[in-house]
């Protein structure tokens, strides 16, 4: 797993940053530390992150999405479907797996308070969908953002991300509250 997030980081390092965003939301116990950006027109998007949970171990993404306007008017939805590749690592179950999770992602911005934006995501990956010793991978997050500058959103959330595995019981690799920043280049 540390080879993993040292490409991880290489990769992130020399991407280059237009139409991007730089997400990091953390509790007590996990943190996330996500990356995003357009490709070529904008209807196409690339995101990869890190999950760590101090004792439950680390989950690893990548995935590209087809995203635009979900509704009309004057203030859409915005959202996204596609597929998300992740390698997990349970420190309790000591297994590992790579997994296909299929899913998605919205945004809307409030009308009356539009600095105010209520986004989440839903992944799902069954077992035929997973490699290795992983049978299961679910990610739910649900947040309120405050655009706190044209760029740069500050956050409160909550995220469940959990990993079935063959011969070990459940890893939860987070659950619970998080607080957050989003920042835009």
């Amino acid at each position: 797993m540390r080879l993993s997030v040292l490409f991880f980081c290489g990769w992130f390092a020399a991407v280059p940053a237009f139409g991007s965003e730089l997400d990091l939301g953390v509790n007590g116990d996990a943190f996330r530390l996500a990356f995003s950006s357009e490709l070529g027109s904008g209807d196409l998007t690339w995101d990869a992150g890190w999950l760590h949970h101090d004792d439950n171990g680390d989950a690893l993404h990548g995935g590209i999405y087809l995203g635009g306007e979900a509704s009309s008017g004057t203030n859409p939805v915005r959202g996204g479907l596609g597929i998300r590749a992740t390698l997990t690592d349970g420190d309790l179950s000591d297994q590992d797996g790579l997994n296909f999770a299929l899913g998605g992602f919205f945004a809307y911005t409030l009308p009356t308070y539009d600095r105010f934006v209520v986004s989440g995501h839903a992944y799902y990956a069954p077992e035929v969908l997973g490699v290795g010793e992983i049978e299961k991978l679910q990610d739910y997050g649900l947040r309120l953002a405050y655009n706190v500058l044209k760029q740069a959103d500050v956050y409160v959330g909550a995220r469940y991300v959990r990993g079935d595995y063959e011969a070990a019981p459940s890893v939860r690799y987070d659950t619970g509250l998080h607080l957050g920043v989003a920042l835009r280049f």
